[in-house]
Parts: structure tokens; sequence; C-alpha cells
């Protein structure tokens, strides 16, 4: 007796990444850990070197160079820990969620897929923040920022972990998630270094405190409780209830005390070579010397108060008191 086989035919499923074991996961969830972090890292140091143009003032010694230490680690302590949770909670199932979705479908996930789940995913976090955000009185742009943020910051993220859960073999996969974490890590030193670089050689202007000359300094200077110093032209000043610091007051004291009264001032050259104010008032302040902050358009002029490492600064803005 003959005997015919027949092949069923059934339709064919479009190709598409392997089943992915609980190694090559733990390698997914590491590459997106470490780009999570590494994105985390490249902001704040973007942030840093922006802040670099603006008015800016470090604190110097031993002491203070310790502190810059102690929090250069809790932020690397942090991105890591926020890196960690964030690829677990987050990356991992967009990633997740582009497979499924994809299968659920009959399509073969692909890239596109995966940038459609992060869409998805950055909509619904917009949506939840931002709608409460304008329901308490703020503003409509919360939402497309937060969706801009989230899309862009998902994105690398999500395509890393995808990446390494498409290759077949688990040395692929955690080599690749090798080379994503030191490139990853890699990135915001060289930026640092570089911006860095770059204002030091000038071709990025950083921040320097105008030049006031003494012609520029006439006037008057107000304090942000109300308190004015008033100085003319033929070198002689007068304060109208400064809230000077008790620590700078002629007659000391635990409380800030108000200055009313006449005196001198003329500018001069700091110790570094630097311009400043020196500014005598009769029985409040005694040759203090008040340094050029702010910016030509808005200068400001400030003393430190105590340590000057404590970054603790008395102010004046030019201008009389809003009325």
């Amino acid at each position: 007796m003959a005997h015919v086989t027949v092949e069923r035919q059934g339709a064919t499923a479009p190709a598409g990444p392997e089943r992915v074991g609980g190694a090559g996961w733990t390698a997914a969830w590491l590459t997106g850990a470490v780009m999570l972090s590494a994105e985390g890292a490249l902001a704040l140091v973007v942030y840093f070197l922006a802040g670099l143009r603006g008015e800016h003032y470090f604190a110097a010694g031993f002491s203070a160079y310790v502190g810059y230490l102690l929090v250069a680690v809790i932020a690397v302590v942090a991105l890591g820990l926020a890196g960690t949770v964030g690829s677990a909670v987050v990356v991992l199932p967009v990633v997740r969620l582009a497979r499924w979705s994809a299968r659920r479908t009959g399509r073969a996930e692909t890239t596109r897929w995966s940038l459609a789940a992060c869409g998805a995913f950055a909509t619904v976090a917009a949506v939840c923040s931002g709608v409460p955000a304008v329901l308490l009185g703020g503003s409509w742009t919360v939402l497309p920022l937060v969706l801009a943020a989230a899309f862009l910051g998902l994105v690398p993220a999500v395509l890393c972990a995808r990446a390494v859960t498409v290759l077949n073999g688990t040395g692929a996969r955690f080599g690749l998630a090798a080379v994503v974490s030191v490139c990853g890590l890699t990135l915001p030193a060289v930026v640092l270094v570089g911006g860095l670089v770059a204002y030091g050689t000038g071709l990025i202007q950083g921040y320097e405190p105008p030049r006031l000359t003494a012609a520029n300094l006439v006037g008057t200077w107000t304090e942000d409780g109300g308190g004015t110093l008033t100085l003319r032209a033929d070198g002689t000043a007068m304060a109208d209830d400064l809230g000077l610091p008790a620590a700078e007051a002629a007659s000391g004291g635990g409380a800030p005390e108000k200055c009313s009264g006449s005196g001198s001032w003329a500018r001069s050259e700091s110790p570094s070579g630097t311009p400043q104010l020196d500014l005598t008032l009769s029985g409040c302040i005694e040759g203090i010397g008040w340094q050029f902050g702010g910016t030509e358009e808005e200068p400001t002029l400030f003393h430190w108060i105590g340590d000057p490492d404590s970054l603790d600064r008395y102010i004046l803005h030019r201008g009389s008191p809003a009325s």
C-alpha cells in the first residue's frame, strides 16, 4: 500500500528574536541600568558646564575639596541606584512590551516597534504627571516637556537593552553589555574634560565679573530687605536701613543690624588684583572690600559673610527699591 505524506501548510510567523532566557534578561537589565546612569551623569555634566557661563563661585581649601569629593561619591552612588531601579521598573518592561505587542499583532519586533513602545510609555508618564500639575495651577507646557524628556531619556536605554536580547548566546549578550557599559560611562567623562579644556583655552567664554569703573558705581544700590546704599560722584556715601549681618557690623551682636549713616567710598584693587569697592560708613562698616558680581547689564556688589568658603554673601543690586 502506498503512503502519501501531506505536509501541513500553515501561516509562517514573522522572523523575530528568539526567546530570551534569564541570563539574557540579566544582561539587558545591566545594560539599561548603565545607560540610564550614564544619561544622568551626562545631564549633570552638561548642567555643570553650562553653569560656568553664569555667575558662580567655588569654595577653596582642604575641607571644601573633601566636600566636593563627598558630593561626587554620593552622586555616583545615587545615579547607580537610580539606574538599576529604573532599568528594572521601566526599561525591561518597555522592551517586553514591544516584544509582546509585536508578536500579538503577528509582526516582527523591530527597532521602530521599540520606539513606539517608548512613545507610549512617555505619553502615559506625561499625562500622569502633567494633568495633575495643570489641575493644581501649573502650565500646560509641563505635558510636552515631560513627554520629550521621558522619550529622549528612555530611547537609548531601551534600544541598547533590546540589542542585547536579540543576540544569540549568553557570552555575546554580556559582551555587548560590557561594550555599552564602557562607552556609556566614558562619554560623560570625555564631555567633562572636553568642556573644561574648551573653557581653559577660551574656546568657550566662561563667566567674568563686570569690571565696573568709578562712574559705573555712582548711584543707588539696594539690598533684598529694602535698604539702600547711595554712592555719590564726589566719593561720599549714604546708607539707609542696610540690614548688615552682625558679623560685619562695627558694634557686633547676635542679630542683623540696621545701618544708616554717611561715609566714603573709592574704587580700588584687591590683593589678588581684581577691582573692588572700598566702603566706610560711620558706625557700620570700616574698610570692607566689596567685590563686583552679576553682569554688565545687572551688576551687583557683595562681600562674604564670615569665611568665604561658606559661599554666604551679602549682596546689593543696582537700582532703587521697587515701589
